[in-house]
């Protein structure tokens, strides 16, 4: 089972790029949202986010790919992703992404 999830991280982390390119800017925004969520409501969970979004940006500055770290933040991903066709949270999820006509 888990790695389906981690197959379905790398399709639906691939078809989030596609839609949203990763920039530098867009990834700080990323880690700082993700920074202020723990800070407001710490948890395990909000934790393995802030590490998810650390190593992505990390991975854009030198290739090295820490994200993998964040195991529970990539499964959690990868799951909603054979779910629903998207990475995000039902409640962050603006339903314009292209990848909603990837592969199915």
């Amino acid at each position: 089972m888990r790695s389906n999830l981690i197959e379905a991280y790398k399709k639906g982390m691939q078809a989030y790029d596609s839609c949203h390119p990763q920039t530098m800017r867009s990834l700080l925004d990323a880690f700082h949202s993700e920074w202020c969520e723990f800070r407001a409501e710490p948890s395990q969970e909000e934790a393995w986010d802030v590490l998810h979004s650390f190593g992505r940006l990390t991975w854009k500055l030198t290739g090295i790919p820490l994200f993998w770290l964040a195991k529970p933040t990539v499964e959690k991903h990868g799951r909603r992703f054979a779910e629903s066709g998207c990475i995000r949270s039902s409640r962050n999820c603006s339903g314009n992404c292209c990848q909603n006509n990837s592969d199915g």
